[in-house]
């Protein structure tokens, strides 16, 4: 997971998640990031995400040959793990409610998919596998 865009920023908005309007807000208007209530539990401030950023998942259960285009961030993980083993959300005000899922991503039922290697110059599958 990828937690820094490192200044490659991306030409696509991300989503406004979590909207709200105080005066630190500037999105779409003085005072606004967007025009509907907060989300999460009326928290304000947290507007949303910033620039998308890679998620790779490296696991003899991901999905071969995927890419996923659910709207995830660093609180998807924390769901997965709720959700895998049942534990409930943190709490109120928290971004793990509102997280994309990462259950596209694996397939569980074939496991141990076969090793991709990759040339380093080029990034292309050498075909070793």
């Amino acid at each position: 997971m990828y937690d820094d865009s490192d200044g490659g920023y991306d030409h696509v908005m991300p989503p406004n998640i979590n909207q709200s309007q105080t005066s630190a807000d500037a999105l779409t208007g003085p005072g606004q990031c967007g025009t509907h209530p907060p989300r999460l539990a009326g928290y304000q401030g947290r507007c949303g995400y910033g620039p998308r950023l890679p998620l790779l998942i490296i696991s003899p259960y991901s999905r071969v040959n995927w890419v996923d285009h659910t709207i995830t961030d660093q609180t998807s993980v924390i769901r997965f793990i709720e959700d895998n083993w049942r534990l409930g959300r943190i709490g109120d005000g928290s971004f793990d409610a509102l997280a994309g899922p990462l259950n596209g991503m694996f397939d569980f039922r074939h496991p141990e998919a076969s090793k991709l290697f990759l040339n380093p110059q080029t990034g292309e599958p050498t075909g070793n596998r």
